[in-house]
């Protein structure tokens, strides 16, 4: 199953980078697909030590269209702890909710809501 993190990221230390990685990694040994944002930043050159300072805003409506549009690709959703404080893990779950993309708890990664 393709599996889509979410989670909080600004206002974290290191973006929060390491909580995706080690959600991501237990996915992969679980034998699921994952997609992770932290992984996407890397891959366009975002370092977790600085951070998103002088973002434009551009840059964010980008972020936020290529993050939309990787989970409507996935199978299954999981969130982070402290995911319901950040704006933009809110928004990706009312997301899969409206595309009936069903959430995974993030210990087991069982469904828990469709």
């Amino acid at each position: 199953m393709k599996v889509y993190i979410a989670g909080p990221m600004q206002g974290i230390p290191e973006l929060n980078f390491p909580a995706f990685d080690e959600v991501r990694d237990r996915l992969i040994a679980a034998g699921h697909v994952p997609v992770s944002p932290a992984d996407l930043d890397r891959e366009v050159g975002i370092d977790p030590k600085e951070g998103t300072v002088g973002f434009t805003d551009q840059m964010w409506k980008d972020i936020i269209k290529r993050d939309l549009d990787a989970l409507q690709e996935c199978d299954a959703i999981v969130m982070l702890e402290g995911w319901h404080r950040s704006t933009g893990a809110r928004a990706e779950l009312a997301v899969a909710h409206w595309m009936k993309i069903p959430r995974l708890d993030r210990t087991h990664f069982q469904v828990m809501e469709r």
